[in-house]
This record gives structure tokens, sequence and C-alpha cells, in this order.
């Protein structure tokens, strides 16, 4: 399964893991809303509580969500 390491600015490194099919269903059966889907990718993918991913900063929590971008975007989920 792939990874993908994330530096935040206070200099901690998240670990992403790969999206699997479970962590999809579960995000979409958790809301319509696409932030908080986002958010629950987050906090699953890396080992995090969502009340942890939602006291980021904006330029960390950019930076993990164009990380899920891109797991989306090579698996053909999203363009």
């Amino acid at each position: 399964m792939k990874e993908k390491i994330i530096k935040l600015e206070n200099g901690e490194e998240l670990k992403m893991r790969e999206p699997n099919v479970r962590v999809l269903k579960n995000a979409t059966n958790k809301s319509e809303k696409e932030m908080e889907q986002t958010i629950y990718m987050i906090a699953a993918l890396t080992n995090k509580q969502e009340s942890e991913i939602e006291d980021l900063n904006l330029k960390d929590f950019k930076a993990l969500q164009d990380a899920l971008k891109d797991f989306l975007v090579e698996a053909g989920v999203i363009a």
C-alpha cells in the first residue's frame, strides 16, 4: 500500500496511507458535505482524530487535502 509523508509547519510528519474502498464508502455514508468527507478521510488515513484535523492551520490542512487528492486522481476516482 502506498503512503505519503506530509510535513506540517510545526515540524511533525504525518504519514498518510492510500485510501481504500472502505474509507471512501464510510466518508460518503458519513455526510453529503465534501468538507466533512475530506476531514473524515484525512483522519482515517493518518490515524488521527477528526478533531485533530479540524484543529490544524489552513496551510497544513491544504497540504493534507492535496495529498489525498493526489491519491484519488491517481486511482481515477476524481479527475
